[in-house]
């Protein structure tokens, strides 16, 4: 539903990430999406990957212009269709000249199935009408984690069609290392900082982790808490908040920021938080472990493998439970370091695009070759 990286979070780099490796693969690869907060074609993209981005007329919903004479045109042409996110106009546009064509299709809800947050009775008279039925027809749906079976479970869909494909990462997009550029040209202080990277958006929790840290900021005094990543809605209330609680000095709201500056931001970090209320395995975590930094997550990232490797703790997506997980991080920094190198260790092996895509590659072939 959009190509924006700024706004677009995990979902847009996936989509990043595999036409770019699908590409280098030698496949014809065609994006559909919205022009979302853009207002030229996206600089990552090389310009043998088709853009076909259709004007957005109500940005709330992503709802987009229907050029439906484009959609047909580029279904029409594809070899199969790769519908990702749930909630989006698009898919059902897309859907319906599928149906048409009779072509064969793959869908990656990426952990946006479950009704959560906002317009509850929108998304299941939407399941209703349409939702279910494009989930269900699908000829093969992609699960990025173990806590994602439910939910496809729970709309009917065959486990057979079921292919657990993780998210991945490009480590030459992580190269720029933290120094003290980076910290003079943000703002920053000397202190050790927590750093927070995703969506200031109640699903992502900043409000648990700035809680939390609340709670154990006379225990840390000399620790801070850094946050990036763009506003959707809560920027002004953890403002306040960081105010009235004598934290304003020590809480940092830095907004997007470029891949390279945020590969700097994460080398320099002690480590990484991500106090999800909900994720379809994180990217970030990938991303923590390619800078060789630990992480602490809670039990809804869909990572819990994290602390089994030695890369992290798990803890609750509680307020009190952060809060003991990052004074539990402080005082093992005698042995940050490695677990910073064992959670890299655990995510090269497993995580890098190059598989990643094998992976993609392998069921959109079989796909194809089945229909």
């Amino acid at each position: 539903m959009s190509m924006d990286e700024k706004t677009g979070g995990g979902t847009t780099e996936r989509v990043r990430q595999l036409s770019l490796h699908l590409n280098k693969l030698g496949h014809k690869v065609t994006i559909l999406t919205t022009n979302y907060n853009l207002s030229k074609r996206p600089a990552f993209l090389p310009k043998n990957i088709e853009f076909l981005p259709l004007p957005c007329i109500i940005p709330r919903y992503y709802l987009p212009f229907p050029f439906l004479w484009k959609v047909s045109q580029v279904v029409k042409n594809a070899d199969i269709i790769h519908l990702v996110n749930h909630w989006t106009i698009i898919n059902v546009i897309a859907f319906i000249f599928i149906t048409i064509y009779k072509k064969p299709y793959v869908v990656s809800p990426l952990g946006s199935l479950p009704i959560y947050g906002r317009s509850k009775l929108i998304k299941k008279f939407y399941n209703s009408l349409i939702g279910k039925r494009i989930i269900n027809r699908a000829n093969a749906c992609v699960v990025t984690t173990n806590n994602e079976y439910p939910s496809f479970q729970s709309l009917g869909v065959n486990k057979s069609k079921l292919n657990h494909i993780p998210n991945g990462i490009d480590e030459k997009d992580y190269l720029f290392k933290g120094d003290d550029f980076i910290k003079e040209k943000l703002g920053l202080g000397n202190n050790p900082f927590v750093l927070f990277i995703g969506r200031l958006n109640p699903i992502k929790g900043p409000d648990l982790l700035l809680n939390a840290f609340c709670k154990i900021k006379n225990k840390l005094p000399n620790l801070d808490l850094v946050f990036i990543g763009p506003d959707e809605g809560m920027l002004k209330s953890l403002n306040e908040f960081s105010v009235q609680n004598s934290l304003n000095d020590r809480v940092h709201f830095l907004g997007f920021l470029s891949r390279d500056d945020k590969s700097r931001l994460l080398h320099a970090s002690s480590f990484l938080s991500i106090p999800s209320r909900q994720e379809a395995m994180s990217i970030v975590v990938l991303e923590s472990g390619i800078a060789e930094k630990p992480v602490l997550i809670t039990d809804q990232c869909g990572f819990d493998e994290v602390e089994g490797v030695g890369g992290g703790f798990v803890v609750s997506a509680t307020i009190d439970a952060l809060a003991e997980g990052i004074k539990k991080m402080m005082s093992k920094k005698n042995i940050m370091e490695k677990m910073g190198k064992n959670l890299n260790t655990f995510v090269k092996k497993r995580y890098l695009w190059e598989t990643i895509a094998n992976d993609y590659n392998m069921l959109f072939e079989r796909v194809v070759s089945a229909k």
